[in-house]
């Protein structure tokens, strides 16, 4: 979460593909939440402590992506508790584009890199507790993320030339265009490591597990990413 200066706001039109976000962000959390996710075990003290430990986990490196990027870029950046709708935040001054686009996508960025190296490297075990509040916080939150950004203007917002939140950071710095591509790309690529995370998990049922149906994820010449699902008969 990234705040330069925030003011009251003027919330944007709804964007389109809002109630369709809903949609998959309330599949994913019925489906990765503690509970089911538990199914196959104990539900235990430990497991629960475990799966929400993975949860701060991502959140934290969501965060530190940020620092690490603003120490790399040479950027000052100022870290507040309990503001701007978020548990942490930080505060910068004004960048160039680059550096900016840079310091303010660095969070999701590392979230869906860090999804992507649970999903391909066969050693960590899909089905940990730990593991899998990790994933349960990659997958949602660049899916929240964009959502807010297009409809919710809780946490990202601008008025008058200031903004609040990463993705309005983004478009502060890069344009609106590129804001929006960022932001259907990272939840695209949420939703396709969601996908192929529920393939692995051993409380799922057999229909999602099964080779009749598949989903690809591929690049679109103009920006972004386009998510295609077949079903074999």
């Amino acid at each position: 979460m990234a705040d330069k200066n925030p003011t009251s706001f003027t919330p944007r039109r709804r964007r389109p593909l809002a109630k369709a976000g809903l949609l998959v962000v309330a599949f994913f959390t019925l489906l990765l939440h503690p509970a089911p996710a538990f199914a196959d075990e104990d539900l235990t003290a430990l497991t629960v402590l475990k799966f929400f430990a993975g949860m701060a986990s991502a959140a934290a490196l969501h965060e530190g992506a940020h620092a690490v990027v603003a120490e790399v870029t040479d950027t000052s950046i100022n870290w507040e508790a309990g503001n701007y709708n978020q548990p942490i935040a930080f505060t910068t001054g004004e960048m160039n584009t680059s550096r900016g686009f840079a310091v303010y996508s660095a969070g999701l960025i590392a979230q869906v890199a860090t999804a992507e190296i649970i999903l391909d490297v066969d050693r960590i075990d899909k089905n940990d507790a730990f593991v899998r509040g990790m994933m349960a916080w990659n997958i949602v939150n660049p899916i929240l993320y964009a959502l807010d950004y297009w409809v919710i203007r809780r946490s990202n917002k601008e008025n008058d030339g200031t903004f609040q939140g990463d993705i309005e950071g983004v478009e502060h710095y890069s344009g609106e265009a590129a804001a929006n591509t960022f932001a259907a790309s990272m939840a695209a690529i949420a939703v396709f490591q969601g996908y192929r995370f529920l393939k692995t998990q051993d409380w799922a049922p057999d229909w999602v597990k099964s080779e009749k149906h598949t989903m690809t994820m591929a690049p679109c010449p103009s920006g972004g990413f386009v998510l295609a699902y077949e079903f074999r008969f």
